[in-house]
């Protein structure tokens, strides 16, 4: 094993689970140089919600632990009530002297391996937000949604020389997204080569001065687009209505991007730029639109172009505000497409039960559909117009969804991977107990029945096949400790679940999980306030595997001794596991 190449150890690496990593570390120098110089870490991500203190952020200034992705949720990152806040932005901003050292000490400690950085719904000061990036200069993806910043801008520019993905978010009140929008000015100005941009623009009539501070930010995110035209190859903005707007982003031919979502664009049939941009983006593999018209021959022109001219199109999820399904015919022209999501917004009525009848498209791997007033023949035709699927998602299809429609599926879709059937109200226990049942499915892996009146004790019974990996059976109130023991029978191979909001899903439930599945690596127990302890104690003791354990809001789960997981969970990062299981209070 010492004469393999490094190349060939980080491939071997990469396929061992996160709890064997560290074993395989230990073996010998070399092997501790490839497991420290290479990405492994970068599936884990630390949340801090809340109530974060420097006694918290201690536990990890001790731990040997390297992490990549760091989440920071819903945390004041200086005194709100202490602060003076006024519109002219001359503030008197009141910071907790501790918190801001330890804050320092943390990034400071991950910024040799941290790539990530995430603020979501915080309250940032303007100068104190830029000093925390500083301190990791290597930072490639930034993300900040929602947060409130206040005090005066910063004379030091942002510098984040490696961002490669920027993801901004504006927060809900009108003021707090004027004041924002600063950050579109601090990164314009960074020297960078970013590959992703994800933006928000809310442009309307009330704001058409060129001069005000709004059009200031539309010129500092068409800088942006510019500066990285060349490198860039994903692109996210809601709102993209403002024509001055249009021309700035997208009349240029360098710009060659291979993903892009537009939210809530409301589009007329003479919009020339949208079909000029369209037409240049012959790239494009991945695109995102939700259309509001209330003329269905807009959309229909709409959709002709994009299958028309994007014939490299492999994902199109397509939001459609329309009173009919005309125009889907021209789908089956993306002869690449793998993945199509069709949904609607508030102002349509329907697919109607024809909608499929002139599709063929024999390549397509993937369909989601979000109507919940979908006709079941439309469900009927799905594995005539789509044979191959491997996997499909009907959530919220409440009236398509029946008994003899999952007969159906279980019949004519053998090739299935996933299924996902959330939220469908008509489904009994018919549906798995009849001619047809999920054992006909040999390749299934992912099954997602959240919210299934149909899954009870009884109905398990039909649960019988041992391919399926991953199972979401989350607010199925109907099963007790008697179809969990007969769910674990089985489906033997699970190693993700999805139990949260489960009413009957006590501390025996947990006892029959855990010992029967023992291979579990995630285990979702969100909000079943009638676990306690007891139970905490059954899934470490027999959960060998276990990489994820959500207990959060389980009222009844009070461990006051983190020790525990130190002796008992000693095949998994023993200073990480405190923080997964979501630091229970």
């Amino acid at each position: 094993m010492e004469t393999l190449p490094v190349e060939i150890l980080e491939k071997i690496f990469k396929n061992l689970r996160y709890s064997d990593l560290k074993q395989a570390a230990a073996v010998c120098h070399l092997w501790y140089d490839v497991y420290q110089r290479s990405a492994f870490m970068s599936k884990m991500v630390v949340h801090f919600k809340k109530e974060l203190t420097p006694a918290i952020i201690n536990r990890f200034l001790q731990s040997e632990c390297c992490y990549q992705n760091i989440c920071f949720t819903s945390i004041a990152f200086y005194d709100l009530a202490k602060s003076k806040r006024s519109l002219c932005r001359r503030d008197i901003i009141y910071e907790d002297e501790a918190f801001i050292k330890h804050m320092h000490l943390l990034l400071r400690k991950f910024s040799d391996t941290l790539q990530m950085l995430s603020f979501s719904k915080c309250h940032l000061e303007r100068g104190r937000f830029v000093k925390f990036t500083q301190l990791v200069p290597g930072l490639k993806f930034l993300d900040i949604e929602e947060c409130t910043f206040a005090g005066e801008d910063c004379e030091q520019p942002l510098c984040l020389p490696q961002l490669k993905k920027f993801n901004f978010k504006y927060p809900e009140s009108e003021i707090q997204r004027f004041e924002s929008g600063h950050i579109y000015g601090n990164l314009s100005n960074n020297s960078s080569c970013l590959a992703k941009l994800k933006v928000q623009l809310f442009i309307n009539e009330m704001y058409d001065d060129p001069d005000s501070t709004l059009w200031e930010q539309v010129k500092a995110v068409t800088k942006l687009v510019k500066q990285h035209k060349k490198t860039m190859k994903s692109f996210k903005v809601d709102s993209l209505n403002e024509p001055v707007l249009k021309r700035l982003l997208f009349d240029d031919g360098e710009l060659q991007l291979e993903k892009v979502v537009f939210g809530e664009l409301k589009l007329r049939k003479n919009d020339q730029i949208f079909f000029n941009f369209i037409a240049q983006q012959k790239k494009i593999k991945k695109l995102e639109i939700a259309i509001e018209s209330s003329l269905d021959i807009n959309n229909d022109q709409y959709l002709a172009a994009i299958c028309n001219h994007l014939q490299q199109l492999e994902q199109l999820y397509y939001d459609m505000s329309r009173n009919s399904d005309g125009g889907l015919e021209h789908l089956q022209k993306l002869h690449k497409l793998k993945n199509l999501v069709l949904t609607k917004n508030r102002n349509t009525i329907a697919l109607t039960q024809h909608c499929f009848d002139h599709i063929y498209m024999p390549n397509l791997m993937s369909l989601g559909i979000y109507y919940k007033e979908l006709p079941q023949q439309a469900v009927v035709q799905i594995p005539i117009s789509f044979p191959n699927l491997m996997a499909l998602n009907l959530s919220e299809c409440e009236k398509a969804v029946t008994d003899s429609t999952v007969q159906l599926i279980f019949r004519t879709l053998p090739t299935l991977e996933s299924l996902d059937l959330s939220k469908c109200k008509l489904i009994t226990e018919q549906a798995f107990l009849g001619t047809a049942r999920i054992s006909n499915l040999k390749k299934l892996k992912d099954l997602v029945l959240e919210k299934c009146d149909g899954v009870t004790d009884h109905s398990v019974q039909g649960f019988d096949n041992p391919a399926i990996r991953s199972m979401s059976l989350a607010m199925c109130n109907r099963l007790t400790n008697v179809g969990w023991e007969l769910l674990c029978a089985r489906c033997p191979n699970l190693t993700w679940l999805n139990a949260s909001r489960c009413r009957h899903f006590d501390d025996e439930t947990a006892r029959i999980v855990a010992t029967r599945l023992q291979e579990l690596e995630i285990l979702n127990l969100f909000k079943n306030n009638s676990l306690t302890n007891e139970a905490v104690y059954h899934i470490v003791e027999n959960c060998r595997y276990l990489e994820d354990l959500c207990l959060t809001e389980c009222r009844g789960v009070k461990m006051k001794k983190p020790q525990y997981f130190d002796d008992k969970m000693n095949r998994i990062n023993k200073d990480c596991l405190k923080q997964r299981i979501k630091l229970i209070k």
